[in-house]
């Protein structure tokens, strides 16, 4: 793929909103365990999306809604 000597993994995943939910706790439980301190900011940065992912589906944003504006 072309990416030299970085060895950088990425993983996108897609689910229903109850299971981001049920994910989000897990992260969490297994975050606070501290059983895992190489994956701290890991668990940190799928806090953040999940989160963040979450609350979009929740509260979806209204900028763009409703009816266009006349010029």
């Amino acid at each position: 793929m072309g990416r030299g000597d970085d060895d950088t993994v990425f993983c996108n995943v897609q689910m229903p909103l109850g299971q981001g939910r049920e994910l989000l706790s897990l992260v969490t439980v297994l975050r606070e365990s501290g059983a895992h301190p190489n994956l701290d900011l890991v668990f940190q940065y799928m806090l953040l999306e999940l989160k963040m992912s979450i609350e979009s589906v929740e509260n979806p944003p209204t900028w763009g809604a409703g009816e266009p504006t006349k010029h």
